[in-house]
Order: C-alpha cells, then sequence, then structure tokens
C-alpha cells in the first residue's frame, strides 16, 4: 500500500481521447517490450494508493515499476490508468528513497553551509558529513543516475 501523501510527479499526466483500450495491463506490457528492447532491467508489481482521511480513506488500484536490483535503493515509479468517458488519463509518480543521491544531497549541502564559516565549524561539520554520507560511491551514484534517464527515455517511448 503507497500512501498519496508520498507521492511525487515524475511526469505530467499524458490524456488519450480514445483510451478505451488503455488499461494497466497493456501499459505493463508495453513497457516491458520496450525496457527489454533497450536492455532496460524493470519489473512491476500491482499495488493501491491509499488517500483521503483516516475514518474515509480511499483506495486506487496502480502498477508499480522498479528497478528489480534495487527495490528499497532506488526510487519507484507508480504508474495508474484512470478512465473518464471514452477519454485514459495516464500518470506516472515516483516514490521511496535513493540512499546515493540523499547522501550526494546531504554532502552538496554540508559544502555550502561550510562557506564563510570559522575554521573550527568548518571541522567539525566536515566530521560529521563524513559521517552521515558513509557509503557514499560516485560510481553507484551515477550509475543510478543513468538508469533515471533511461526510464525517461522508456516513457517518453510508451506514454505520449
Amino acid at each position: 500500500m503507497i500512501n498519496s501523501d508520498v507521492l511525487r510527479e515524475f511526469r505530467p499526466v499524458v490524456r488519450y481521447k480514445d483510451g478505451s483500450t488503455i488499461t494497466p495491463e497493456v501499459v505493463q506490457a508495453a513497457l516491458q517490450e520496450c525496457a527489454d528492447k533497450m536492455g532496460i532491467p524493470v519489473a512491476f508489481r500491482n499495488d493501491q494508493i491509499k488517500s483521503g482521511s483516516f475514518f474515509k480513506p480511499t483506495y486506487e488500484d496502480c502498477l508499480v515499476m522498479y528497478h528489480p536490483d534495487h527495490l528499497n535503493d532506488y526510487f519507484n515509479f507508480c504508474i495508474r490508468v484512470s478512465h473518464q468517458g471514452s477519454y485514459a488519463f495516464v500518470s506516472v509518480n515516483d516514490f521511496g528513497v535513493s540512499k546515493q543521491i540523499s547522501k550526494a544531497d546531504h554532502a552538496e549541502w554540508a559544502k555550502q553551509d561550510r562557506k564563510g564559516k570559522p575554521l573550527s565549524y568548518k571541522v567539525g561539520s566536515k566530521i560529521t558529513s563524513s559521517l552521515t554520507t558513509l557509503g557514499k560511491n560516485k560510481q553507484k551514484l551515477e550509475e543510478e543516475q543513468m538508469y533515471y534517464q533511461c526510464i525517461f527515455d522508456l516513457f517518453d517511448e510508451i506514454i505520449t
């Protein structure tokens, strides 16, 4: 179950005028076929998005796409298909955490924070930053960022 509060817009909603044949299964098959051709590793699972209040929650079915080797340390992609009359609307949101991106962001923030500060502050900040970014790996970060670029291309190919 995915809480709607954790979803971030990954790309704008795409509208199809004649969308009666567009279903999550059709979208999944098209994404999988295209990913296989591009050599991009993806996996899927069905899930639900919970929104609304505690006493009146609403649930919406969705499809989650993720990297099969990085379920908990890469972002996941929530794909929703909804219909209104003959129209179909496909939206893609991302959620989850990226350990490498979080560490890189923290390191950059700490670096900017040290500017213009006394030497004692800089030393303490450097030590703290080193401990909190332990395990930061530039190569892994670049691989993850390249994966997301491939995912952008995949969505551009299928959901247009």
